[in-house]
C-alpha cells in the first residue's frame, strides 16, 4: 500500500491504531514507536509525513471523534418544523444512541487513561458544541418552549452534565449513584422551565445504563 497513493487510507490507518493504543495503554504510556510496531508495515518517516508529533496525532483523533455525527446534529438544528426543545431532545437523544453504540462497538477510549484527550475534548465541547446548543437554545425561548435568561451558560451546564457528569467513560458510577444522578438533572431542568428530560430520552438513559429510571 502506498501511502502516497493513498495518504487518506494510510492517515485513517494511523489513528485508527493511535486510538486502540490510546484505549488499552493511554496516551502517556503510548509512543510513535508503539504506533509503529503495531502497525507493522509503516516507518517512523512514514508517520511523520503525516503527523509532526504524537501531540498532532492526538489532535487528531480528538478531532475525528468530535465530528462523528456532527451532520446529523446539525440537520436537526436546521429543522425549521421543530421547536426549540424538540431540537433540543432530538439532539440529546441522538448523542445518547451513538453513545451506547460506541459502547458496543468499543470505540471509545476511557478518559481516565487519556487526560490529555479530555482535555482537548473538553475545549472541544464547550466552543463547537455549546455555540450550535446555544443557537438552539435560543430559538426555543423565541418560539416559548424554553425558558432561561442565559442560553450559552444553559448549553454549557447541559454539555457538562452529559459529557462529564454521567459520561460512562469518565466515572464508574453503581446503578443508584447514576440513577439518582439523572433524576436531580431532570428535575433541575425541569424547574428551570427546560423540559428536556422525555419518555424516550429516558428510555435511551436506561438502555445506555441499564438502570431503572422513574418516568
Amino acid at each position: 500500500m502506498s501511502r502516497n497513493k493513498y495518504p487518506e487510507v494510510t492517515v485513517n490507518r494511523i489513528l485508527d491504531t493511535s486510538m486502540k493504543l490510546f484505549m488499552s495503554k493511554g496516551y502517556e504510556h503510548t509512543t510513535i514507536q508503539d504506533i509503529i510496531d503495531e502497525l507493522g508495515d509503516l516507518s517512523k518517516g512514514a508517520i511523520y509525513h503525516h503527523f509532526k508529533s504524537k501531540e498532532e496525532i492526538i489532535e487528531a483523533v480528538n478531532k475525528r471523534m468530535t465530528s462523528r455525527g456532527i451532520g446529523d446534529i446539525k440537520t436537526i438544528a436546521n429543522d425549521s418544523n421543530l421547536k426549540g426543545i424538540d431540537k433540543l431532545q432530538k439532539m440529546i437523544l441522538f448523542s445518547i444512541t451513538s453513545a451506547q453504540q460506541e459502547a458496543i462497538d468499543q470505540t471509545t477510549p476511557s478518559f481516565l487513561k487519556n487526560p490529555q484527550l479530555l482535555a482537548l475534548h473538553m475545549r472541544d465541547t464547550m466552543g463547537s458544541a455549546s455555540d450550535l446548543l446555544t443557537a438552539v437554545i435560543e430559538e426555543g425561548m423565541n418560539d416559548g418552549s424554553i425558558k432561561t435568561s442565559q442560553p450559552h451558560e444553559l448549553a454549557q451546564m447541559i454539555l457538562l452534565f452529559f459529557n462529564v457528569w454521567i459520561n460512562p467513560w469518565m466515572y464508574s458510577w453503581t446503578p443508584n449513584e447514576l440513577k439518582d444522578k439523572i433524576t436531580f438533572i431532570k428535575n433541575l431542568l425541569d424547574k428551570i422551565g427546560v423540559p428536556l428530560f422525555d419518555k424516550e430520552i429516558l428510555k435511551a438513559l436506561d438502555n445506555l445504563y441499564l438502570i431503572p429510571i422513574d418516568k
